[in-house]
């Protein structure tokens, strides 16, 4: 907003609406690691360790999107950084190099290129075990949920074995404040990091298979096909012949009019002007 002030002033017309203004540059964004190594200091974290993570070997990923574009000169390089290095250190863990640290998870492409995504998740995953490394540390949601949940995917993808835990730098960091690691979520992840924390005699507990969260039943219908048996009247015949291949309306029989008072209370129909 502050390099194009025309659309700074189409942001704050927006926010008008709400009684909100932003004026640009009050507001500085900062990530906790850069908080933490560069306001709380190395010296201060250091002195709150009560178990070193002494002999746990960490390569540390910073992923892509952290340290670049660097326009406030936050980070020590924006290519290989040192920060993550740094912090784990002063936990005590045994920080392995890694060259690949602020190289690409794969973000969305899980979704969109799966192919794609679990060949940069198989780069991340097989330099770190060829490094010897018993877990991965990062600061980014996306990245650990990548090399996490779509792990075993990549391993199927490639016929590999790859077992490379990654878990968060402030879980570890709670580890080496001496934490419970079921406090700090650990044993939750999807690659176990059980093995991993036992080389520094720390025992994670036992949870349960995740689970997938149950569909709501409330919301809009989905779209289905019709059967050669299924009246048309059943599903609210709209107007004109329909095929017997061709989708019906809803997932359930919905009439048209129970379809209008869904669209209605979700806003939908507001949306389209009230046309139907």
């Amino acid at each position: 907003m502050q390099e194009r002030p025309t659309l700074g002033a189409k942001v704050n017309e927006a926010l008008a609406a709400g009684g909100l203004e932003y004026k640009a540059g009050t507001l500085d964004v900062r990530h906790l690691i850069d908080v933490l190594v560069y306001d709380v200091g190395l010296d201060a974290i250091r002195k709150a360790v009560v178990h070193p993570l002494s002999g746990l070997k960490v390569v540390p990923y910073m992923g892509c999107m952290l340290p670049r574009p660097d326009y406030q000169h936050r980070w020590s390089d924006h290519e290989h950084p040192t920060e993550l290095d740094d912090l784990l250190r002063a936990l005590g863990a045994d920080v392995i190099d890694y060259p690949l640290t602020t190289s690409c998870c794969g973000g969305h492409m899980t979704q969109i290129g799966p192919e794609t995504a679990f060949e940069l998740i198989r780069r991340l995953i097989s330099d770190a075990d060829e490094r010897g490394a018993h877990l991965m540390a990062t600061v980014c949601p996306m990245c650990q949920m990548n090399i996490d949940a779509y792990q075993n995917e990549t391993n199927h993808f490639f016929h590999t074995n790859y077992h490379m835990p990654v878990l968060f730098f402030t879980q570890l960091m709670g580890l080496a404040f001496g934490k419970d690691p079921g406090e700090l979520g650990i044993g939750l992840e999807l690659v176990s990091a059980r093995n991993a924390l036992a080389n520094i005699g720390i025992e994670v507990p036992v949870t349960q298979e995740p689970t997938a969260p149950r569909k709501k039943d409330e919301g809009l219908p989905m779209p289905r096909r019709w059967t050669k048996h299924e009246g048309r009247k059943e599903a609210g015949e709209m107007s004109g012949k329909r095929s017997p291949g061709s989708m019906s309306v809803t997932a359930g029989r919905t009439s048209q009019a129970q379809w209008m008072s869904l669209m209605s209370q979700t806003g939908l129909l507001k949306s389209l002007g009230g046309r139907a």
